[in-house]
């Protein structure tokens, strides 16, 4: 006979703070998500958390949809109908590579940029209604360890 603690289910109905840690982090990603897609929304409701998903894959500046694919881990194929969505909505635009004149890069138009700080100031609520609840030093401190388990997995 086994002594072994029984082991918690892979899917829950309900989470609590012993939970998997993959699964609090989903909750939470799924949250922000839902906060900052509300937040979007109330601008243009044609946007949808996968919009968000490229916005965010172009916070460091003007990408090829290659590249955008890769940071989202989908193909181009997946990737490219959702770039020509915010292209035809005026959020994004795509212009010559300087780099290599075959290619185009994917870049934000100025209402395009209007809207991802939108979702930035979503974010900054988040956060401060979470360092409300934790206090910022816990909150930071949140911050740091789950970068170090990500970075331990990698």
């Amino acid at each position: 006979m086994s002594t072994s603690t029984p082991q918690e289910p892979l899917a829950l109905a309900a989470l609590t703070g012993s939970s998997r840690l993959g699964a609090l982090a989903r909750r939470l990603a799924q949250a922000v998500t839902a906060g900052v897609l509300a937040a979007v929304q109330r601008r243009d409701d044609r946007i949808r958390a996968v919009h968000l998903r490229v916005f965010a894959a172009l916070e460091d500046g003007p990408a090829r949809a290659v590249v955008i694919a890769r940071l989202l881990g989908t193909t181009k194929q997946t990737t490219g109908p959702v770039i020509d969505e915010l292209v035809a909505w005026g959020y994004l635009e795509r212009r010559d590579d300087p780099a290599d004149a075959r290619a185009k890069l994917v870049d934000f138009t100025a209402a395009g940029r209007d809207l991802a700080e939108t979702a930035a100031e979503a974010v900054r609520a988040l956060e401060a209604r979470m360092a409300g609840a934790v206090g910022h030093d816990e909150l930071d401190r949140c911050r740091k360890t789950l970068w170090r388990a990500i970075e331990t997995l990698r």
